[in-house]
């Protein structure tokens, strides 16, 4: 968390002094165990929205069953709405986005940093579960070719004592 923190306040201080016009979150998105996909999220400059380009995302806190839960709603294209105009704020806008803004970058980051973790975590886990399965594939293997040999050595020692029984006797 205390780096998204970091990164978050790095990247909201070149913004507003104008050193970069667009801030574009480039990361590693979880989608399941076996699956993720590298994916693009504009940050800033916010729009109406928040939603810039296709499959940008929208989450939602909600609750259900008395749990809380995240739903995930992928944007299929983009639509401009606009503000309602009878809108009264308490606050003035600016000031209200001025407090918004570094929650949200810490939080777009933070889920971002998350979801790239989970992402890596599973690709760990699926390749150790292949070695895994590749390790006791071949430990199969090389029992077989194991008790083969052995077999044929035993056979040959039989052979052995029965020819040396036949000449003595």
């Amino acid at each position: 968390a205390s780096e998204a923190s970091m990164i978050a306040d790095q990247l909201l201080s070149l913004f507003l002094s104008e050193t970069v016009d667009r801030v574009e979150l480039i990361y590693t998105k979880f989608v399941s165990l076996i699956s993720s996909r590298p994916a693009v999220q504009t940050l800033l400059p916010l729009t109406a929205k928040g939603l810039e380009s296709q499959d940008d995302e929208i989450f939602r806190l909600t609750t259900k069953g008395g749990e809380f839960k995240v739903e995930r709603e992928v944007v299929t294209r983009t639509s401009t709405e606009t503000f309602p105009r009878d809108m009264i704020f308490e606050q003035d806008p600016v000031q209200i986005l001025d407090a918004l803004l570094p929650l949200y970058l810490n939080n777009q980051l933070l889920r971002a940093l998350q979801e790239s973790a989970a992402s890596e975590l599973a690709c760990r886990m699926t390749a150790m579960s292949n070695a895994s399965d590749n390790a006791s594939e071949l430990t199969g293997k090389l029992t077989l070719t194991y008790n083969k040999a052995r077999q044929a050595a035993i056979t040959q020692e039989i052979l052995e004592v029965v020819g040396g029984a036949e000449a003595l006797g």
